[in-house]
């Protein structure tokens, strides 16, 4: 799964919709508290509210349970009334959609007269989708919730899953039962057999939320809609108000099948029976699964935070890093100190960071990295009694030219500054990495090669950087023209223009503006920068 773009209405200093395109490496620009952290946090939110239910929260594990103050912080001009939108937009790439089979071909192989929806594989289908989260404030309970969430599959409109202010009442309340996805792969034999005559139909096209007046009329003028035929309780209509057992508000309950309120649950009916298991895996699949997938890719993302420790020689590191523990850096540290012995991913990590840091092609800061215990550094042959004492590991860095070995806080503050992101782009469990200003005490000439160890991992993971760095640029920019003009130097990865965003953010009256800047093949910037590229550089020249 990958993020493709994130839009974001009424949250933080964004009022307006604007919408974030994401690409592999992805460069938020723009002044000082002008929202750039703000499209990091909107991230964060989206995970505490799908693994806690946290729509009023406090803090962001996320972030390292950086202090939020609550929805009011969160809510544009602190304004309770206004609801909070935002809308992330994805490419499935790798991730498989197959959850929440029904199994009903398995149950009905001893009964050769039953009948029943045969549907396309949904999952297998879905190579892009979008959801929408509407998050509000009730001044009546004093708290907030989701009240709408909508998807869409394939660029196409899907439905729309509501709650009531006291939570009480949620719902399907709207369902496109022409999606391409909701229609049967035996559409005609099935009308044949309903109705005695065929008439093709073709998915709806557009990409706008329909209300349940529209997708009424939508049934009642074609044939009667396949899942909508199916969907029959005292509690929901034909096409919509489903009755679905949520969290939050609108949010289903993630990890499972959907409970909803649907008739033919019971096995007296078994053909309602079997309709209601095959429409119960679609709609868990088209409201369920793309959150289930959203909610595993952001745990597995690491959010760097602008101040990373330096451990002291006394630091004690934690054998079993969490998310939250990136938010310092302190997680890299963790990861490095585990036994490379025992777990060859480590292994390849050590070796790969130490390898960034002394190679002359890369960041060649003149230190390699050493993990090692006692024993393995002198050659002891321990009893039992002293065995774990000797056999904790160590971490340090030794300087190439002199073999001297330092610990991390001997050195200068670059090198423990710089280490975190380059341990996250070379650990490959994480998806997204988020990064605050990583050019923080940092030489230009790290800088530059910094975004060379971004564009070289970003197949595994995906970028998305918070920086003020002319240097990052100037060396992404150089890396596409080189790619064109088949000039990339040895062992770097060809880079197209569509592999980088650089999106600037801009204050103004209606709040926060985000503005794609485009490049060409070239690496030349296609669009204006607002008041120019560095200005300040050029004004301070002249």
């Amino acid at each position: 799964m990958r993020i493709t773009k994130l839009s974001l209405t009424n949250f933080k200093s964004f009022k307006e919709t604007q919408t974030i395109e994401f690409a592999p490496v992805t460069l938020l620009f723009g002044p000082n508290s002008v929202g750039k952290s703000s499209v990091l946090m909107a991230l964060a939110y989206i995970q505490q509210i799908l693994s806690k239910g946290h729509c009023n929260p406090q803090r962001f594990d996320a972030m390292g349970q950086k202090n939020i103050g609550g929805f009011e912080s969160l809510v544009h001009g602190q304004d309770l009334t206004k609801p909070i939108r935002i809308r992330l937009d994805y490419e499935t790439t790798r991730s498989l959609f197959l959850n929440y089979e029904h199994r009903v071909d398995e149950m009905v192989n001893h009964i050769p007269d039953a009948r029943y929806l045969l549907m396309d594989d949904f999952g297998g289908n879905l190579k892009s989708g979008a959801v929408e989260f509407e998050i509000v404030w009730s001044e009546r309970f004093d708290r907030a919730y989701v009240k709408n969430y909508r998807t869409w599959v394939n660029e196409v409109y899907l439905g729309c899953v509501y709650s009531s202010e006291d939570l009480s009442n949620t719902m399907i309340k709207e369902l496109n039962t022409e999606h391409p996805s909701l229609i049967p792969y035996n559409n005609d034999d099935w009308q044949e057999y309903q109705y005695g005559e065929v008439e093709s139909r073709e998915g709806l096209d557009d990409d706008e939320p329909r209300t349940e007046f529209e997708l009424e009329l939508n049934a009642l003028n074609s044939n009667p809609p396949n899942i909508g035929e199916f969907i029959d309780s005292e509690f929901s209509s034909r096409v919509g108000h489903i009755g679905l057992q949520c969290r939050s508000g609108a949010i289903p309950i993630l990890g499972s099948p959907v409970i909803t309120n649907l008739s033919g649950q019971d096995f007296d009916d078994l053909d309602k029976h079997l309709h209601f298991l095959v429409i119960q895996s679609i709609l868990s699949q088209a409201f369920v699964l793309p959150l289930d997938k959203l909610l595993e890719y952001l745990q597995e993302s690491a959010h760097i935070g602008p101040l990373r420790l330096v451990p002291d020689s006394d630091y004690v590191s934690n054998p079993h890093p969490e998310q939250k523990d990136w938010a310092d850096g302190s997680a890299a540290w963790d990861l490095l100190s585990k036994d490379p012995n025992t777990n060859p991913d480590i292994k390849k990590l050590i070796h790969n960071t130490s390898d960034c840091f002394s190679s002359s092609r890369k960041l060649n800061s003149g230190y390699e990295i050493l993990n090692y215990s006692i024993m393995d550094r002198f050659f002891i042959s321990p009893d039992e009694t002293n065995k774990s004492l000797l056999s904790n590991r160590h971490l340090s860095f030794k300087e190439i030219r002199t073999n001297i070995v330092l610990s991390a806080n001997q050195l200068g503050t670059g090198i423990s500054q710089v280490l975190p992101i380059v341990v996250a782009a070379n650990y490959d469990p994480v998806s997204l990495i988020s990064i605050e200003q990583p050019e923080l005490h940092i030489h230009p000439r790290f800088q530059v090669e910094l975004a060379d160890v971004f564009l070289d991992t970003a197949n595994e993971h995906s970028f998305l950087i918070e920086t003020h760095s002319e240097h990052l640029i100037l060396r992404l920019l150089k890396r596409i023209r080189q790619s064109t003009d088949e000039e990339l130097p040895e062992g770097h990865k060809p880079v197209s223009k569509d592999d980088v965003s650089i999106v600037y953010l801009a204050p103004s009256k209606e709040g926060v503006v985000a503005k794609r800047i485009r490049i060409d093949e070239d690496g030349e910037f296609i669009d204006r920068w607002p008041r120019g590229f560095f200005s300040e550089r050029r004004g301070e020249l002249l």
